[in-house]
């Protein structure tokens, strides 16, 4: 999630409560110049601490937790399956060294899914990290940006 996602959440639960920018503003103690730039997505950066006060005032709750799958893409030899669940270093390197194509294929739903770009940044980190070593790691490498462009533009099914 981006400032521009979280001002669009604001501005929606500023208007369901009935707030308006001036009140909201003086309930969280930020300016209102500086709330109605955010919720209109022309703001860059703004201090959490800013963004936490404008939040609890419209009752949003900002957590940072890891990704997390519904399930682990595969055993990892070394992590228990809550954490096989949360795609960390380890557990995307046991997937490109350790995974077949449908574990592979997981992982590149996992990285469409990621609106961040969080998992696809760790997995082109690791990639071409272990990727001058191990072939397996390289082709996934190669096929990756095919995979998600195939990935992403998939119908939906609803």
């Amino acid at each position: 999630m981006n400032l521009q996602t979280i001002g669009r959440l604001i501005a929606e639960q500023r208007l369901a409560k009935g707030y308006t920018l001036s009140e909201l503003a003086s309930k969280a103690q930020v300016g209102r110049s500086t709330l109605a730039a955010l919720e209109s997505g022309k703001l860059s950066e703004l201090g959490l601490g800013r963004v936490a006060r404008i939040c609890s005032a419209v009752d949003l709750v900002l957590e940072a937790r890891p990704m997390l799958l519904p399930e682990p893409l595969m055993p990892h030899r070394h992590l228990t399956e809550a954490a096989g669940r949360e795609l960390t270093k380890a557990a995307i390197e046991e997937i490109l060294t350790r995974g077949n194509i449908v574990t592979w294929r997981g992982l590149v739903q996992a990285i469409a899914k990621d609106e961040s770009g969080r998992i696809a940044r760790r997995v082109n980190e690791i990639t071409a990290a272990l990727g001058k070593e191990d072939p397996k790691v390289r082709a996934f490498a190669t096929l990756l940006p095919k995979a998600i462009r195939n990935v992403s533009q998939a119908p939906k099914i609803t």
